[in-house]
């Protein structure tokens, strides 16, 4: 079997675009990868074209030689944008591994461990807002602390035994204070303000409250608060007992010291790429627990940092707010993989996300049900990803 042809597609995601990768083979197994990149999906196609040229006529079995051979086509680019499309390629190639062999792409990985993942819900609330500003939610869109209430009562009744919120904008007037995220310059210093600290406070105070003790909460900060601002910041969360905080930081040791000061546990590590990026925050100890994107790691890479990451005692949990077939590429590590502690996924999402898929995921009581389809779990429709791409 060999390659016969590789193609990307750009489809339109709502607040972020979807980045997909077809490989064809002259057997007519065909493999689809994700490369999703929220802020430069068409340099991650144009790496993919650059790479095809070398991958056309070989064995797609060979996945473990294909990406070594990729990165060192990108050697000169290591991470970002280069590494994504060397992801999307090696995901299609094991879907295409698994489907030649009739087995899931669990399998290839070592066996599964894990029959069924718990899920937290991702961008909760905030993920809605997103869509009403696009005119894709069917929710009403949160806007006061009273629209938080109720919107938390809806999550408690969903099944999912933990989510994660981001630091929204909401009027209301609990004790007489008003609580307005105030935005951001585009160049972040790291520092959080007095008002930033009471607007999560509210957030995630109205979330404990409806939700319960048994809720596993986390909020997600991203690369915003740095050093002094994330601790402040989780010192402020401790009484609510959260399932963790993510903050980023390109500076191990910064992140061990966060970590250090606080109950809260911190998580991090969705931009960091390959063993070498990921090494020295596991030899720190700087988390609780790793983040790990796949779409920007690949399985192959994805396989070796979560055991690397067992290593140092280190439970992970995948980045996976993409599109629809990176929750089944997650799945699939995070089946065979023992450090598992819990799956990402965006419950509420555009309203065509399952059109471009054959196969739905299965949610059962916030657990997602491990597939058994060989490869992947799942295939792309082509004809929907054409008529929701961006051009």
């Amino acid at each position: 079997m060999k390659i016969s042809n590789i193609k990307s597609f750009v489809v339109n995601g709502g607040f972020r675009p979807w980045t997909f990768v077809k490989i064809e083979t002259d057997e007519g197994i065909v493999g689809w990868g994700d490369a999703c990149d929220w802020e430069a999906s068409f340099a991650t196609v144009k790496v993919v074209e650059f790479l095809s040229g070398f991958l056309i006529g070989q064995n797609p079995m060979n996945t473990e030689y294909i990406f070594w051979q990729n990165v060192n086509k990108c050697n000169r680019s290591i991470g970002g944008i280069a590494w994504k499309a060397i992801a999307g390629i090696d995901t299609a190639l094991f879907d295409i591994k698994g489907k030649a062999l009739g087995v899931p792409v669990w399998q290839l990985l070592g066996g599964k461990i894990h029959d069924k993942l718990r899920l937290y819900w991702t961008h909760c609330g905030s993920g809605r807002n997103k869509l009403a500003s696009l005119e894709l939610s069917n929710g009403s869109e949160i806007q006061t602390i009273a629209d938080l209430k109720s919107f938390a009562h809806y999550v408690k009744e969903s099944g999912f035994t933990a989510l994660k919120t981001n630091v929204m904008t909401l009027d209301g007037i609990p004790g007489g204070m008003i609580y307005k995220s105030p935005e951001k310059p585009p160049v972040a210093d790291g520092t959080i303000s007095i008002q930033e600290l009471k607007t999560v406070e509210a957030i995630i105070s109205v979330f404990r409250e409806v939700c319960g003790s048994d809720m596993g909460i986390a909020l997600d900060t991203g690369f915003t608060y740095r050093l002094g601002g994330a601790i402040k910041l989780a010192r402020m969360l401790e009484p609510y007992d959260m399932m963790w905080l993510e903050s980023e930081s390109l500076d191990p040791d910064a992140m061990r010291i966060v970590r250090e000061s606080t109950k809260t546990p911190i998580v991090h590590g969705e931009s960091i790429y390959g063993t070498h990026g990921y090494r020295p925050y596991l030899q720190n100890h700087a988390q609780d627990i790793i983040m790990i994107d796949l779409a920007w790691n690949g399985l192959t890479m994805g396989k070796k940092i979560t055991d690397l990451a067992a290593a140092y005692d280190t439970p992970f949990s995948p980045h996976n707010c993409h599109s629809p077939l990176t929750t089944f590429v997650a799945a699939n590590l995070s089946a065979a993989s023992q450090n598992f502690f819990i799956l990402e996924t965006d419950y509420e999402d555009v309203p065509w996300r399952d059109d471009i898929i054959t196969n739905q995921y299965i949610i059962e009581d916030g657990y997602l049900i491990v597939p058994d389809t060989p490869g992947l779990g799942t295939e792309l429709v082509e004809d929907q990803l054409n008529k929701y791409a961006i051009r």
